[in-house]
């Protein structure tokens, strides 16, 4: 194997130590986040609410969450950190070696003048390169602060009682917030429970509010029944019904089968006595009306 290759196998293993230990400080970040915010939000209050025999201590279940749910946010971060193409970060970073290390690279398996020159200058130049180098300084230094302050925030917190949410105000926010989820479930199952209820209020005392169904209504001044009869079969023949009733009367000035009783004929005994001639001059007169 040629020397060029033996250091840049050295900084490609350099670099990968690198990002795990990026992918680490992340995962410290992450841990100290998610364990603080379950610390203030007396998580472990909760698990002693929920579980009245749990087969583990409690008080190891919001660290060992956070870890898992820090491994998984970090294995996101990080999921593309092995397919980094070390040779392109180094001639990005070293322009010394610009198309000159890939093409050493690719040209392993030659041997000839011009070839072996060329590996022999990249391999003293890869001498010069750091795995290091090919990070930025500031986002290494940065990880590096985020991690000790939160560290130190968790750590504060958890030996600062006061820094938790009191276990009384966790249990009142979860009955209200428990109280308030069941009566939206309870609306949204059934909507009409309360209109039903007030329609049979409403029937029964005849209120007549919107939703009532009143048995008696008030027309022009006399109570009027709106229950209905029960029918069998087609219809219903109505209680205290006379046929004589309400009977059309036949008189010499309507000469029609059906008229209206106690109605006056509008003049139309008067057009029954004019001549014919003053019939067909009135006759015109109302189709040119009409046409007006």
């Amino acid at each position: 194997m040629d020397d060029f290759l033996d250091k840049l196998k050295t900084v490609r293993s350099g670099f990968f130590k690198k990002m795990r230990l990026l992918f680490i400080l992340d995962l410290i970040i992450i841990t100290s986040i998610f364990y603080t915010i379950f610390i203030i939000l007396n998580m472990q209050f909760f698990l002693e609410k929920s579980f009245a025999n749990p087969q583990i201590p409690l008080n190891i279940i919001p660290p060992v969450l956070a870890l898992v749910i820090a491994f998984i946010g970090a294995f996101i971060l990080h999921r593309k950190d092995k397919k980094a193409n070390v040779t392109i970060l180094i001639e990005d970073k070293y322009p010394e070696l610009n198309e000159r290390l890939r093409t050493a690279y690719d040209n392993r398996d030659e041997s000839n003048v011009i070839i072996e020159s060329l590996k022999s200058y990249v391999s003293e130049m890869l001498g010069k390169v750091s795995a290091s180098q090919l990070f930025s300084k500031s986002r290494i230094a940065a990880k590096i602060i985020v991690t000790i302050v939160f560290i130190v925030a968790a750590a504060v917190i958890l030996i600062t009682p006061g820094a938790r949410i009191p276990p009384s105000d966790v249990s009142n926010f979860m009955n209200t917030v428990g109280g308030n989820l069941g009566n939206i479930t309870n609306d949204t199952l059934n909507p009409f429970a309360d209109v039903s209820m007030d329609q049979n209020i409403a029937g029964k005392t005849g209120s007549g509010e919107i939703f009532g169904k009143p048995n008696i209504a008030p027309v022009e001044g006399k109570p009027v029944d709106l229950t209905l009869q029960a029918g069998g079969g087609l219809g219903n023949v109505p209680k205290d019904y006379d046929p004589s009733q309400n009977q059309f009367i036949k008189s010499a000035a309507f000469p029609v089968d059906v008229l209206g009783s106690n109605v006056s004929d509008g003049g139309y005994s008067i057009l029954m006595k004019k001549s014919e001639t003053e019939k067909e001059l009135i006759n015109k007169y109302a189709i040119e009306r009409s046409k007006i």
